[in-house]
C-alpha cells in the first residue's frame, strides 16, 4: 500500500533576512509605483499648472514605461546571474534601487517642467528594472517554500505603496518633500540590498536508508 507523501510549508523559512531585504526592495519599488501612479497628476497640475488632460497624458507616461523597463531588469538580473550567480544579481539590484533614489531627488528639486520629466523617465526607468531584477533573485531564495518567498516580497509592494501614501496624505509636508524622503528611502534600502549576501542556499539531500535483506 502506497502512502502519498505529504508536504508542509516550512515557515522557518521567514527567519531568513534575505526575504525581508527583496520585500523592502519590493516596497521601494512597487510600493513607489503604486504611489506615483496615484498622485502624478495631481501633482503636475499643482506644481506646473498643467491641464488635466496634460497632466494625465505626462502621468501615463510613467506607466506606459512599465512594456518594457520591467522585462528590462529581468533580462539585465538573468545575464548577470549567468555570469556573477545570485550575489551578482544582488549587486545589480542595489544599483537600481540607488539610481532610482538619486531620481527621484532629482525630481523633487526639478526647477522645470521639463527637468522634472526628465527626471521622472530615470526614476522610472530604474524603478520598473528593479521591480524586475528582485523577482530575477526571488524564486531562488528557498525553491522548496517558493509560493511563501513570492508571497512575502509581493506584499511588502503592497505595503509600500500604502505607507508612502500616507506622506502625500499628510498636511505638514508637500509633495516635493515627500519625493525626497521616499528618495533617501530607496538610498537606504539599496545599501541594506548591497550588504545582504544573496547566495543560494544549499539543499540537504536526504539518505535514505538501505532495504532490509531478506
Amino acid at each position: 500500500k502506497t502512502t502519498a507523501l505529504k508536504t508542509k510549508t516550512d515557515y522557518s523559512v521567514l527567519k531568513d533576512w534575505r526575504i525581508w531585504a527583496l520585500s523592502l526592495a519590493y516596497a521601494v519599488c512597487f510600493g513607489m509605483e503604486i504611489t506615483f501612479d496615484n498622485v502624478a497628476a495631481l501633482h503636475f497640475v499643482q506644481e506646473y499648472k498643467l491641464s488635466q488632460s496634460s497632466a494625465g497624458f505626462w502621468a501615463g507616461m510613467f506607466g506606459f514605461m512599465n512594456i518594457f523597463a520591467r522585462a528590462l531588469g529581468g533580462i539585465f538580473a538573468d545575464k548577470v546571474g549567468k555570469k556573477f550567480g545570485l550575489r551578482g544579481k544582488g549587486i545589480l539590484l542595489a544599483a537600481v534601487l540607488l539610481l532610482e533614489g538619486f531620481g527621484l531627488l532629482m525630481f523633487a528639486k526639478s526647477g522645470s517642467f521639463g527637468m522634472a520629466i526628465a527626471s521622472m523617465i530615470s526614476f522610472a526607468l530604474f524603478l520598473k528594472m528593479a521591480n524586475g531584477a528582485t523577482y530575477a533573485i526571488t524564486p531562488f531564495i528557498n525553491e522548496k517554500n517558493g509560493g511563501l518567498v513570492a508571497g512575502i516580497v509581493g506584499a511588502g509592494g503592497n505595503l509600500g505603496g500604502m505607507m508612502f501614501g500616507f506622506l502625500f496624505k499628510s498636511k505638514n509636508i508637500t509633495y516635493l518633500d515627500a519625493f525626497s524622503y521616499i528618495g533617501y528611502i530607496a538610498i537606504a534600502v539599496s545599501l541594506i540590498v548591497l550588504v545582504t549576501r544573496f547566495t543560494k542556499t544549499a539543499e540537504v539531500t536526504e539518505v535514505q536508508p538501505a532495504p532490509a535483506l531478506a
